[in-house]
């Protein structure tokens, strides 16, 4: 005769059956735009509180990305003294701020790479920029051949200044920036989106890194954002004379 099998109390079969429905991760009520967390993870860190700049950021209507979509990875190069300039502009701005028509296409642009890529993310690597640091950054090229690669705010604002364009690229799941064949801010052809072809064929840029171009560049076109053509990295929402008639500039 087989031993008979213990019994479960109906108490704590209840109990054991709550115990695992609790942990499961019920469907939103309403669409949103990233995953829910899991109710038994620890809750994500919530970002930092703004600075004093962020703060006047925002009073220009402008938003953080990563409260649309956190998973979209920023790294402001002017935040750093990596730059062209070699010195930190950003002294006080340490996330993407820009305009929230801007930062619902880039959450958008992020969706539609997951789908496709879902080792690759986006990585913003400027967005809204004050006035004052352009006229720091043009400074220090008036006068060089390298001042047509940045805006002269005498000319009034650029994009950049609306908190219209985002300067952009494609990094891994570890946050590498994926290869280019430029590095951001490098002045000269090899930054240029016209002969890519070109450069491919004469081997200044790989395969690969033409390939990375033109998946970026497909993004963020399908956003209906348009590229630069002296930089790879950088897309306008609108062109200036739409943003001078319906923008205020980011003065101080």
């Amino acid at each position: 005769m087989l031993p008979s099998r213990p019994r479960l109390f109906p108490s704590l079969l209840l109990l054991l059956l709550f115990g695992l429905g609790a942990c499961r991760q019920q469907p939103p009520s309403s669409p949103v735009e990233t995953p829910q967390p899991d109710s038994c993870l620890p809750a994500p860190t919530p970002l930092p509180s703004d600075t004093p700049l962020e703060a006047r950021l925002r009073h220009f209507g402008l938003v953080d990305v990563q409260e649309l979509d956190p998973t979209i990875q920023v790294h402001l190069v002017y935040s750093t003294p990596h730059n062209f300039t070699g010195r930190t502009l950003y002294t006080d701005i340490h996330k993407a701020f820009m305009l929230p028509s801007l930062a619902t296409k880039l959450a958008a642009a992020q969706k539609q790479l997951h789908s496709s890529h879902p080792h690759l993310s986006l990585l913003v690597l400027d967005a809204a920029r004050p006035l004052s640091i352009q006229r720091q950054m043009f400074h220090l090229v008036q006068g060089t051949p390298l001042n047509i690669y940045v805006s002269n705010p005498l000319h009034g604002p650029g994009l950049h200044n609306y908190g219209a364009a985002v300067d952009i690229t494609l990094a891994d799941s570890l946050g590498n920036p994926l290869p280019m064949g430029a590095d951001f801010d490098h002045f000269g052809p090899e930054s240029h989106i016209t002969h890519e072809e070109q450069l491919l064929d004469k081997g200044a840029i790989t395969q690969a890194e033409y390939d990375n171009r033109r998946l970026l560049r497909t993004l963020m076109r399908q956003q209906g954002l348009q590229p630069l053509y002296s930089e790879w990295w950088h897309f306008n929402l609108m062109s200036r004379a739409q943003a001078r008639q319906r923008l205020k500039p980011i003065d101080f």
